[in-house]
């Protein structure tokens, strides 16, 4: 029975991967397309101005976040007038911000010294107001599994809007065509989601001492990701250039972007199943370092993967000729921390399924405490080099410190955690290092360099992997669950053929 109940959770779970997967990268398709157009249309500065006002944009909106989705998915009774004073806490905070960022664009202005900045902060501010409005039954979606419908609600907004910044691009030649964009693009959700779910919340705060005994420490997490997720690029706003801000602020997008493609879909429908069986202690261990074998395997190589083409491939995506050169170094030192972040992301949902909550706010502050002490020196000797290169020394102490946190907390021990992960990351280094260095000395074409450092890195990453695996004695990992996969698959396919 218990197996049985395994194999159900994880088709569910897996179920919910591929459509999360598949929506993640419609939204991303999306993105990048409008990347390569804004990045040929528009200049470092005009991302750098947008930047610098997100980075604040971003301060000020944590201070008012209060996580309530997280609060509706972990409730499992939760009824509606959850969901309403839910609606209404999200809309206030929304207020909030907005007027804030209104009344301060003044000043904000003045302290970078760029009268533009003051528009851009009203502009945002609209936005940010509308948005406030958004159906908080949308949360429903993810929480009851609803894959295809949340599918639509998070597709049809950004096909929208990818397309109305493209022509606003074309029109404005600058940094307002990425602020009026993101301004559409929140007025797309709220109609998008009024449309997909029929739920119609109400101005109510009957639940709101229960959601706040859970979101007080959401809130407390929440500044202290900020600080350690976005601090870099906060410190950077006031230490370095505009261009300089857009540089990184790319780098930072691209590098954990085919990370977060894939950790962000598959968290998203592994949570709801955790939620499941978090009161039956076996399961749970067993389906997270499943659920970390396999985000490890898959993760490590596409981040990696990425660093290591990045030379061949900035150029092609971002065009420009030399424009976007200045990236790459940053693209090779930041894709370690996504790596590495994608792993100790999973335990860190662990811990807050399983009422932990506060000690994801303690790990949030520990990096937070570091990236402050660290940044200054690194960008003081080492320019924006310094900083991206100084993540991943970030990165490998919060796996050290959240793993700790899980095995104290969850009862699971630290080697069963290294035993699901150490392969992959061998195996992920042996293929950068190899394909960094891997020079074109028969001066290929750009296209067909980049082609065959691609399958080398597949071939040096897959054999790697399956020879580390044979020595390892074949444990039963996700390593084992492809290779099956594969031999059905063939076995398939030779009968077919027969």
């Amino acid at each position: 029975m218990p197996e049985q109940k395994n194999s159900s959770l994880s088709t569910q779970v897996f179920k919910g991967t591929r459509w999360y997967m598949i929506m993640r990268w419609s939204v991303r398709g999306m993105g990048i397309i409008s990347s390569a157009f804004l990045a040929r249309l528009l200049i470092p500065e005009d991302f750098g101005l947008v930047a610098t006002v997100l980075v604040l944009f971003g301060l000020i909106s944590l201070l008012f976040e209060f996580g309530v989705n997280w609060a509706l998915i972990q409730n499992s009774n939760a009824s509606e007038e959850h969901y309403n004073t839910a609606w209404s806490l999200r809309l206030s905070q929304s207020v909030v911000i907005a007027l804030l960022l209104g009344v301060l664009s003044p000043f904000i202005a003045s302290l970078y010294g760029d009268v533009r900045l003051e528009l851009i902060c009203q502009l945002l501010a609209l936005g940010t107001f509308i948005r406030g409005f958004e159906n908080i039954g949308v949360v429903k979606l993810q929480k009851d599994m609803q894959y295809s419908s949340d599918f639509i609600f998070n597709i049809f907004p950004k096909v929208i809007s990818t397309f109305a910044t493209i022509g606003l691009a074309y029109y404005y030649q600058s940094y307002m065509a990425l602020v009026v964009g993101t301004v559409f693009n929140n007025i797309f959700v709220v109609i998008t989601s009024y449309c997909i779910v029929r739920f119609r919340p109400k101005f109510s705060f009957v639940k709101i001492a229960e959601i706040w005994g859970f979101s007080q420490w959401v809130l407390v997490r929440n500044i202290a990701e900020y600080i350690s997720g976005r601090g870099d690029l906060f410190f950077l706003s006031i230490m370095a250039t505009a261009p300089q801000l857009g540089y990184y602020k790319w780098a930072t997008e691209l590098s954990y972007m085919p990370i977060t493609e894939i950790q962000q879909p598959f968290s998203r429908a592994l949570v709801p199943g955790l939620v499941k069986i978090k009161h039956d202690h076996g399961r749970l261990v067993l389906a997270y370092l499943k659920s970390l074998s396999i985000m490890t395997l898959v993760a490590v190589p596409i981040a990696l993967g990425f660093g290591s083409i990045a030379e061949q491939l900035i150029p092609l995506f971002l065009g420009g000729g030399d424009k976007w050169l200045p990236v790459v170094p940053l693209i090779q030192g930041l894709v370690f921390f996504a790596m590495i972040s994608s792993m100790y992301g999973i335990s860190n949902s662990l811990l807050l399924i399983t009422g932990n909550v506060k000690y994801t706010a303690y790990i949030s502050w520990v990096q937070a405490l570091v990236t402050i002490l660290t940044i200054y020196p690194a960008f003081y000797l080492a320019g924006l080099e310094g900083v991206a290169f100084l993540r991943p020394f970030i990165g490998i102490i919060m796996f050290i410190v959240v793993s700790a946190l899980v095995q104290r907390r969850c009862q699971i021990h630290f080697s069963q955690i290294i035993s699901v992960i150490w392969r992959p990351v061998t195996s992920g280094l042996i293929m950068f290092f190899i394909l960094v260095n891997f020079s074109n000395i028969w001066s290929f074409d750009v296209w067909v360099f980049l082609i065959i450092k691609i399958a080398l890195g597949a071939l040096l990453y897959a054999s790697s992997i399956l020879i580390l695996w044979y020595f390892s004695n074949k444990p039963n990992t996700a390593e084992q669950r492809i290779i099956e996969f594969i031999e059905n698959k063939l076995t398939a396919l030779y009968y077919k053929i027969r």
